[in-house]
């Protein structure tokens, strides 16, 4: 069991193989550029081994600089890029008998690369080729006689590329989003483990709840890639049948199943509400039944959802039968209902995906050879053109980049005559994929730290196979394998994993490295990425504070979007999986304000000064009520309301709307009278309604219950508000004064 946990573990650790498939599809690419122009190198330039070097880089570069939107558009842009290449090469080799030029060159092309992304994507990608086809051809000191063999590198190195990112390891979307589900469901099942060990145990064991609480943030992290893959990937062309809604909404309600259960075990555990082996037998068994939830499968055995509705059956039974002996259970009680509430939500949705997959795989297999593509159109367009006041991000950048870049190769000169341009490298690096002031820091310390850790080692292992070109090229392979491997996890580690390559191609390039060329390497980066974060600081900042409001409001947008579909839903229309996916992306755009106030962890109190640590507790309860609105509301039939609670549910929607327009201006500083709706009238209105009013599926009840987070959320917007200075008032509903009825 435990040999399989750790197999489980270690399955799930990299979702949908994302990782492993680009580490593979760069390290063959580099193999395969490096290992041909060897054999030509050696064939016809002997001696000619700087060739190869660059030819390995470029094809680095044409797989991690391309990021069009389609596939169509990345390969024409690696089209372009040998002429990219073979044009910065030529001009190197020209401007190298000029002093100076060079240094002008680049500081161009750099310039050209942060500001003509703002157009378009492949801008950015010709400019970076054209930028290390620069560095390199300096670095290497590329002479006439060899331009020729230097084309051909950049040649082959794209061409590998190529074949490398479209041909043997192309991406295919229907094959990423069936291994990221899977992913999911052992990351569920690793989840529950715990759950059940932890119900199991009386007793409470807290480093059991750490372990737990980390593996529903690995979890949480699943759901947002799976959720991000369903808007580029029909489901339907690998499970006939299912659509993207379906799924969105299963994998929403699995994950709010375990977000639920693992607050009220926690709870449950305080209050000693397992010490009743009804209860907790009955939890047992609902836990272990829907380990088995992998509906969409083929090979799926329905006997596992039929234990698993037995089991939430039995769980609700038990429940009515403690519901009324009114003792005191009570106090526990709605923490089981809650989960019993979520577990019959994530029951129903996998039924009804199990129930199409059964209706729709015959037909299905029949239409297989007609390849039909469905035209949902279920995206959310965003706008990538916003108007932005005063200088755009992508100019600031620029003039940001020019400014540290130019600064760097005059410390350079200064420090390194003969390798210049080290420190501009790392000035230049530092800035790439970092706009506010926070993240610019954490990202130059991490460069430093992978740098300084990667030249120790990197001195080690070069001395170690030094005169062996075989296991230089093997080791070389291996650390670019674990660069890209290791990325997405911590630039750090990528950082590392660099700087042995460097390391290791140095000793290549000449013949072996020293304490000193070591040293200057380690010195230079440190004066690069110090440089490049002062000039992020002084020239053109873009405040952490700044940014972290700028997200917020993008999430505040979206929760108007999202309370507005609710309510909708209750007074007439049935969007529950259109929800289900907006709430998804709420937690998104959550993770990235985190993200961006991330830096601020690093610098002891910031956060408390700032008023952001308020915020985030805020924002996290938010996301945490509004996820649950719709996982634990009413989704069967649907509850027809008296006209007059319609106008008080319009009247609470429009006042929630206007909350969050007013908290929205305070977020990003405008001065004005602001006020704020307490819906506290509304609420008694909606709940003190005669009950015989509700007509046909449903009850008061189960209005009451389907509003409960509503009123939380508005009071946490209200207390926001409050922080920024806003006025509250109570509201007296105008167009709900009296009720015909009453």
């Amino acid at each position: 069991m435990a040999v399989r946990r750790w197999i489980d573990r270690i399955s799930a650790s990299d979702p949908g193989r994302m990782r492993l498939q680009k580490a593979l599809r760069v390290t063959f690419a580099v193999a395969c550029s490096v290992l041909s122009m060897l054999f030509i190198v050696n064939t016809f330039a002997k001696g000619e081994i700087t060739a190869a070097i660059l030819s390995g880089i470029i094809s680095l570069m044409s797989i991690t600089a391309v990021n069009d939107d389609t596939m169509a558009e990345q390969k024409v842009t690696t089209c372009l890029l040998p002429l990219s290449g073979g044009i910065s090469v030529t001009v190197g080799t020209w401007t190298s008998t000029f002093n100076h030029v060079i240094d002008i060159v680049l500081l161009i092309v750099i310039f050209s690369a942060f500001y003509l992304q703002r157009y378009r994507s492949r801008y950015f990608s010709l400019c970076m080729v054209s930028f290390f086809s620069l560095y390199i051809s300096v670095l290497l000191h590329v002479k006439f006689d060899q331009l020729l063999l230097f084309l051909i590198g950049i040649i082959i190195g794209v061409a590998s590329a190529y074949l490398s990112h479209f041909i043997l390891f192309k991406e295919r979307s229907d094959r990423t989003l069936k291994r990221s589900m899977a992913s999911f469901h052992i990351q569920v099942n690793l989840t529950f483990d715990i759950m059940i060990d932890m119900i199991q145990d009386l007793k409470i064991n807290w480093l059991r709840l750490n372990r737990l609480n980390r593996h529903i943030t690995k979890l949480n992290a699943y759901t947002r890639m799976l959720s991000g893959e369903l808007h580029s990937t029909e489901p339907s062309r690998i499970w006939p049948g299912i659509r993207s809604q379906h799924l969105r909404v299963y994998i929403f309600n699995a994950e709010m199943l375990i977000e639920t259960l693992f607050s009220a075990l926690k709870r449950l555990k305080l209050l000693h509400a397992f010490e009743n082996d009804v209860i907790r037998k009955s939890l047992l068994n609902v836990v272990r039944s829907l380990r088995y939830s992998d509906v969409q499968e083929d090979d799926y055995d329905h006997s596992h959802l039929k234990e698993a509705e037995n089991a939430v059956r039995e769980l609700r039974a038990y429940l009515d039968q403690f519901h009324h002996k009114n003792d005191e259970n009570q106090d526990w009680l709605y923490l089981i209902r809650r989960v019993e509430s979520i577990a019959s939500h994530l029951i129903e949705g996998a039924n009804r995906m199990r129930q199409i997959r059964i209706e729709n795989i015959n037909k299905e297999k029949l239409k297989s050879f007609l390849n039909i593509e469905n035209s949902e159109s279920d995206e959310l367009e965003s706008s990538n053109n916003e108007n932005e006041k005063g200088m755009r991000v992508s100019t600031k950048k620029a003039v940001q980049a020019a400014i540290a870049c130019e600064l760097a190769t005059i410390f350079g000169y200064l420090l390194s005559p003969a390798h210049q341009f080290w420190a501009l490298l790392s000035a230049f690096v530092v800035l790439l994929g970092t706009e506010s002031v926070g993240r610019t820091f954490v990202k130059a310390f991490h460069r430093f730290i992978g740098t300084l850790i990667g030249a120790v080692c990197g001195f080690f292992f070069a001395h170690l196979v030094d005169g062996r070109t075989d296991l230089e090229l093997l080791l070389l392979f291996i650390c670019i394998f674990m660069a890209f491997y290791l990325l997405d996890i911590s630039y750090a580690l990528m950082t590392f994993w660099m700087t042995m390559v460097l390391a290791i191609m140095y000793n290549l390039l000449l013949g072996g490295v020293n304490e000193q060329l070591l040293t200057a390497r380690v010195i230079d980066t440190l004066v690069g990425v110090g440089i490049g974060l002062l000039v992020s600081v002084l020239v053109l900042p873009i405040k952490t504070r700044d940014k972290v409001s700028d997200r917020t409001v993008d999430f505040l947008n979206g929760l108007k979007l999202y309370l507005n579909g609710f309510i909708n839903k209750l007074i007439d229309s049935d969007q529950s999986a259109y929800l289900a996916d907006m709430a998804l992306e709420l937690d998104e755009k959550l993770q990235q304000i985190r993200d961006e106030a991330k830096p601020l962890h690093n610098t002891p109190g910031a956060l408390g000064r700032s008023g952001i640590e308020r915020r985030l507790t805020v924002l996290t309860a938010l996301n945490y009520y509004a996820k649950h609105l719709t996982a634990s509301t009413n989704t069967e039939g649907k509850i027809r309301i008296n006209p007059f609670l319609q106008r008080t549910l319009i009247q609470v929607n429009q006042r929630l709307q206007d909350n969050l327009d007013t908290l929205n201006k305070l977020m990003i500083g405008k001065t004005f009278k602001a006020r704020v709706w307490k819906l506290e009238k509304e609420r008694e209105q909606i709940e003190r309604f005669p009950e015989q009013s509700f007509r046909g599926n449903s009850n008061q009840d189960q209005l009451v219950y389907d509003l409960y987070y509503i009123w939380r959320i508005n009071s946490s917007i209200v207390s926001l508000a409050k922080d920024f200075g806003a006025e509250v008032i109570t509201t007296i509903p105008s167009s709900c004064d009296r009720s015909p009825e009453r």
